[in-house]
């Protein structure tokens, strides 16, 4: 055999295995064109890839370009290979990415949420869910809405969640069930919050030995005279699933809606906070100080955008809103055709239900039953 031969068989073999124990791609930095044509001469070839992961520095040309030639690829399996989109995605590529089409959707994976360097991820489909969830909501957001006025609808939202011990706090799971624990009240609260440019913070209590949650938000309203830090705990305000038939009747409990949180401290002696909770209602802010956490005294100082001792400050000044004051902001902005055909007059139905709950709650005066509101029939 001619050994000029031999070298170009020899040649070949070495090429066409270039790429044999290749399992994973990760691209930092936008696809040059050579760079591109160097992973199509891949895909084309003899390989072993599983993982192709695009982090900060890619650019959604460079997932489209990639998709497109894993779908044409004649020797790789689309199906067998999983996308990982680990970046910090703006609203518009976000929308880019999901509008486009996909052979195989369930195996590209993007993160739906980032802290530092931890990464909250989920499907293609399951991540147009939380898309599609997230706009229903924030449609019924007016821009003439007071801040106040714009958690209380999100906070109605988060309250038709069902309650169940053992369902996943994850968002995409709870978009898809309706169902969720103490925290995935939190989480999907904190999620549309943040779409409103709306920063919370997340503690949690212990009340009969479970752990619940509550999230501090920063308010400055000048229509409701309202100026502080205050706890929303939209679990407990909640209403089980199979109780009324009636959603609208599901969201008359506003009893955790913007408290203080030395009210709940001060009211609930079954409850117990924990961590930087307990720290949030010392009478010594160098005692809060000392015994914070570097890393919670960064997240407090991000989420309300002030330095820890004025936060400390606020939160120890922040007011009781008065009663009258939450029953008419509730009044204000409740969507009154989701109550007709009620025997009820709404205004009495949700400030009777306020009253006689609180006195439950908070113990005001001897607990009543809720006798004088018959809402079992809605």
């Amino acid at each position: 055999m001619d050994n000029h031969f031999e070298e170009d068989l020899d040649s070949l073999s070495d090429e066409a295995l270039k790429y044999i124990g290749v399992t994973n791609l990760d691209f930092r930095t936008h696809l040059s064109q050579d760079e591109l044509d160097e992973v199509q001469k891949m895909l084309f070839s003899i390989n072993t890839l599983l993982q192709i992961t695009f982090k900060d520095g890619t650019e959604v040309i460079d997932i489209e370009n990639l998709k497109h030639l894993l779908e044409l690829s004649p020797m790789c399996d689309d199906r067998k290979v999983e996308k990982m989109i680990l970046r910090h995605n703006s609203k518009e590529e976000v929308k880019k990415i999901l509008m486009m089409p996909y052979d195989n959707p369930d195996t590209w994976k993007i993160a739906y949420d980032i802290k530092d360097e931890t990464y909250l991820i989920t499907t293609i489909p399951n991540y147009r869910l939380i898309e599609e969830y997230i706009s229903i909501v924030l449609s019924c957001i007016k821009s003439d809405m007071s801040p106040l006025e714009k958690i209380k609808e999100v906070y109605d939202f988060v309250k038709l969640l069902e309650y169940d011990k053992k369902s996943s706090s994850r968002l995409p799971d709870i978009v898809r069930t309706r169902k969720t624990n103490n925290f995935g009240y939190s989480v999907l609260f904190t999620k549309l919050l943040e779409r409103l440019d709306i920063k919370s913070f997340v503690g949690e209590v212990e009340r009969e030995g479970e752990k619940e949650y509550l999230t501090l938000i920063s308010i400055k309203d000048e229509k409701y005279d309202v100026d502080g830090i205050y706890a929303f705990d939209p679990a407990s305000d909640s209403i089980p699933k199979g109780l009324y038939k009636s959603d609208a009747i599901r969201k008359i409990n506003y009893n955790f809606f913007a408290l203080p949180v030395k009210k709940i401290v001060d009211t609930l002696d079954d409850s117990k906070l924990i961590g930087t909770m307990s720290l949030i209602t010392s009478s010594s802010f160098d005692y809060f100080n000392r015994h914070l956490d570097s890393s919670d005294k960064d997240t407090l100082e991000k989420t309300f955008d002030d330095n820890i001792e004025n936060i400390y400050q606020r939160l120890q000044k922040t007011k009781v809103i008065p009663d009258d004051k939450v029953i008419s902001l509730c009044l204000d902005t409740i969507h009154q055709e989701d109550f007709l055909g009620l025997s009820n007059n709404v205004n009495n139905l949700l400030s009777n239900n306020y009253h006689l709950r609180k006195k439950e709650i908070f113990c005001e005066e001897e607990s009543k039953e809720l006798q004088t509101v018959n809402i079992h029939d809605v």
